[in-house]
């Protein structure tokens, strides 16, 4: 072989092993980028989820400390209620109802509207109520049906009640069951339905009473 087909030889060598070369070059310095361009995507991906999972915890929590809030309210008109009673407030203790709203007492009196029911609240109160008299509610159930609505069964207890013949009574469970609704911001109680826990004294029945 010639000097001139050695020289030839190698060139040609030298042009194929150069464009290879360059793939290799171009290879290597590719992937990094698209290692970067795949972790970027990967970190964005990763912020979207961690974003959506703020919003619904922070959703949550907000919806969560609402109903707290809610459920506070409506416990608090069946404790004002009681609290009413044994002051002797007439008004306070129908300002927990709906304008219309309506009540059954124990005894089965049907109320209907704010007036009746003060002009029933007073006389019961008066002759009930001494200074050693205690009232309290007692074992919640409350559910919400809407968030405007909400339906609580209670256990109401008067405790050292006059009776109509003017013994003490110990104490008088009492059932309490009413619907709620909230008008505009505040909390009202639009039916109350009571009746007494268990067989009332003889004392405190209305037959009990006229015979008095």
């Amino acid at each position: 072989m010639t000097n001139n087909q050695k020289t030839k030889e190698k060139e040609m060598k030298t042009s194929q092993t150069y464009p290879a070369a360059l793939i290799a070059i171009h290879t290597i310095d590719s992937a990094p980028h698209k290692s970067e361009s795949a972790l970027r995507g990967l970190m964005q991906r990763l912020g979207l989820a961690f974003l959506v999972w703020t919003l619904v915890i922070g959703a949550t929590g907000s919806a969560s400390a609402g109903e707290i809030r809610d459920e506070t309210a409506v416990r608090a008109l069946g404790d004002a209620f009681a609290n009413a009673f044994v002051q002797k407030n007439a008004e306070l203790r129908a300002s927990v109802f709906a304008e219309n709203g309506t009540f059954v007492t124990p005894q089965g009196d049907f109320l209907q509207g704010r007036v009746a029911m003060v002009k029933d609240f007073g006389p019961e109160a008066q002759q009930a109520v001494n200074g050693t008299t205690q009232a309290a509610f007692s074992n919640y159930r409350v559910r919400f049906i809407k968030p405007d609505v909400a339906v609580v069964d209670a256990l109401l207890t008067v405790h050292n009640a006059n009776g109509p013949d003017g013994t003490i009574i110990p104490a008088i469970p009492v059932i309490f069951f009413y619907v709620a609704v909230r008008h505009a911001d505040r909390w009202l109680i639009q039916d109350g339905r009571t009746h007494f826990a268990a067989a009332p004294p003889s004392n405190m029945t209305k037959s009990g009473a006229s015979q008095n």
